[in-house]
């Protein structure tokens, strides 16, 4: 139900956006974040809270269009997060996901509607973990890659905020390593959408911005190792954050989950928020 009405929204928002076409643009962006979670959610054990250092960069070269980050958890090693501790005194998980775009690469203008650029799409999730679970007995670790079919959307300027990007993508998911579940083939699909914007800019050139991102992942198949697994995850992630000046910003985060992990059990279907304090410099 909630994705539908996400869906439908985006849909009313579209029908009012006007047709761009592909312009390459070159930078790359590199930030640095400590972050402060709340009531994580956790499908194989309790809730807990977490300080995590994150690393991103975005980068814009011509055809391609790179997403990428690395989240180490546990940075102050928290006894009581039994789950990160078991598995290791820090535990990473890290996503990159470039994209080369279509329209540049074939030379031609495919955009219609409010889509301003098509790509190809890729994407690989990855962990540290390694040895035998403690919960299924399996190998650990988490190896997953994505491949389909991305774009960018123009969304018109509202009278109290504007898009600096919106983008989708819908991906088929090969899985090498997850935990013993469905592994070495391919299993089920994500569709993701990603957007960032302004709220409001001062004259000083503070500013408060938004940004957030969804990952709805179906079609997995049943494994008869576990029990309490899903058909599909929702993951529905929002920001506001304060820009200090170009560089330096703090945030608040709340975060949405069903069947985080794809399963339903403990605290996996627990919605968090975080605050976090970020550094970026531009290239």
């Amino acid at each position: 139900m909630l994705l539908k009405k996400f869906l439908l929204l985006g849909s009313v928002i579209f029908s009012t956006v006007s047709y761009a076409k592909y312009e390459p643009w070159n930078f790359t962006v590199l930030e640095g974040s400590l972050i402060k979670g709340n009531a994580l959610p956790n499908g194989w054990g309790t809730s807990e809270k977490d300080v995590i250092l994150e690393v991103q960069g975005t980068t814009r070269y011509n055809l391609l269009d790179l997403y990428w980050f690395v989240d180490r958890s546990n940075i102050f090693k928290n006894s009581k997060l039994s789950d990160k501790n078991g598995i290791d005194a820090n535990y990473t998980y890290g996503e990159i996901s470039p994209r080369i775009s279509l329209d540049g690469l074939t030379g031609t203008n495919l955009s219609f509607g409010p889509i301003s650029e098509w790509f190809i799409a890729t994407q690989f999730d990855f962990d540290n973990v390694h040895g035998k679970s403690q919960w299924t007995g399996q190998n650990e670790g988490l190896r997953k890659y994505y491949v389909g079919i991305g774009n960018y959307i123009s969304i018109p300027e509202m009278k109290y905020m504007k898009f600096d990007y919106f983008k989708t993508n819908l991906y088929a998911r090969y899985v090498e390593k997850n935990y013993g579940r469905n592994e070495d083939q391919w299993d089920g699909y994500l569709f993701n959408i990603a957007y960032g914007g302004t709220i409001y800019k001062f004259e000083n050139g503070m500013k408060f911005g938004f940004s957030g991102w969804l990952d709805y992942d179906f079609g997995a198949k049943n494994s008869s190792e576990f029990n309490k697994q899903t058909h599909d995850s929702l993951q529905w992630q929002n920001q506001i954050r304060f820009y200090l000046n170009n560089n330096l910003s703090v945030s608040y985060t709340y975060q949405i989950n069903n069947h985080f992990s794809q399963v339903d059990q403990n605290s996996s279907n627990k919605n968090n928020e975080s605050f976090g304090i970020h550094y970026a410099i531009m290239f």
